[in-house]
């Protein structure tokens, strides 16, 4: 048998016992963003003092945007019995909320999905919990601003330049015994006119 027809074999018989999808190109594969953060998990006590500043329900729909390794949608399911989604781009993280879910037994209640908080359709949450920067949260303006109107946004550590916040706490952490902000704001949003021009450019785009 000659060399290309040696190769050819070996291929189709690895097929067999992988599977096709193994052998597809590079250019056959989905795109994996970059996440824009880099995941640093919030304190147990902190992620509390979220859900009760946001006045989280049984009735809510709780999203994190940026979840890790979902623990605060898995609190919220735990302490109130609501639905909850997390969204994260690292397939890490992705592994770990669903891990999470399983091992505090909320899968029916909560969902972990791989996409973009960029592209997330918000027109139907209640509560949205947020640990990004202070940048990403401007981005996400547009998207928040569709929130239905009584909708509860709570952040943690950073702002959102410009929009004014219904409440700001401070706590010390029992885990880490750093001092935490949170901003807290309802929709809808307390727009300053030069963030609303700026939420109006990442609309247009």
């Amino acid at each position: 048998m000659s060399r290309i027809g040696l190769l050819a074999a070996l291929v189709a018989a690895l097929t067999v016992v992988f599977g096709h999808s193994n052998f597809a190109s590079a250019a056959d594969q989905p795109p994996v963003k970059t996440p824009d953060v880099v995941y640093v998990g919030t304190p147990h006590d902190v992620v509390a003092k979220m859900l009760e500043l946001a006045k989280v329900t049984k009735a809510d729909l709780v999203y994190d945007l940026g979840c890790g390794d979902g623990r605060i949608v898995v609190a919220a399911a735990k302490k109130f019995g609501c639905r909850g989604v997390g969204f994260d781009v690292n397939p890490v993280r992705v592994r770990e909320a669903e891990e999470n879910l399983r091992r505090n037994g909320v899968e029916k209640l909560v969902t972990i999905r791989p996409q973009d908080i960029f592209t997330v359709d918000l027109r139907k949450v209640n509560v949205v919990t947020l640990y990004l920067l202070p940048r990403l949260n401007v981005r996400l303006i547009p998207q928040l601003k569709k929130l239905p109107p009584g909708s509860r946004i709570v952040s943690h550590d950073f702002d959102m330049q410009g929009v004014k916040p219904d409440r700001v706490i401070t706590m010390i952490s029992k885990e880490d015994a750093v001092e935490h902000t949170l901003y807290l704001w309802t929709t809808p949003l307390k727009m300053d006119d030069g963030v609303a021009e700026a939420a109006e450019l990442f609309e247009e785009k």
